[in-house]
């Protein structure tokens, strides 16, 4: 399920793993990186220091070899039910726009329910297309979830 409030992006999705599990494909930077970014793009770099105050960085990659770096920083960690972090695209390496990205991951026997929250997004226009980003990101998290089973 997806719901936009013009600037805020609000996904759920229940995954069918124990919440350690699902938690560790968003903080391992060797899972993040199998399932990082929509479907038909890879993440060759992936620098993850997941502590409040903590950076991260990956560099998506398309089939042409186009490279989209993004990068932010952790502001609230506490494993394995919440994540909160900064999101900025790079342009020349150099940090654009910050939106803020809340996750929390709630045990639901052995599933996990997630809700993704984004927000602070200049355009509705910008908030639809993460939107469908990270909708074809969680197919591969859902993926990588059910490899590491």
């Amino acid at each position: 399920m997806t719901a936009t409030n013009d600037k805020i992006l609000t996904i759920e999705r229940t995954f069918d793993a124990p919440v350690e599990l699902v938690y560790r494909a968003w903080t391992d930077p060797a899972s993040l990186s199998r399932w990082w970014g929509p479907e038909g793009l890879s993440t060759p770099n992936c620098d993850l220091d997941v502590r409040p105050g903590g950076k991260w960085r990956t560099c998506m990659v398309n089939d042409e070899g186009a490279e989209h770096w993004v990068q932010g920083t952790y502001k609230v960690v506490e494993p394995p039910t919440k994540l909160v972090f900064s999101w900025a695209w790079e342009e020349d390496g150099v940090p654009g726009h910050e939106t803020q990205i809340s996750i929390s991951f709630t045990g639901n026997g052995d599933k996990t329910d997630m809700l993704f929250v984004q927000e602070g997004f200049e355009t509705a226009e910008s908030c639809a297309a993460h939107g469908d980003g990270w909708n074809s990101s969680f197919v591969c998290l859902t993926q990588e979830i059910d490899a590491l089973q």
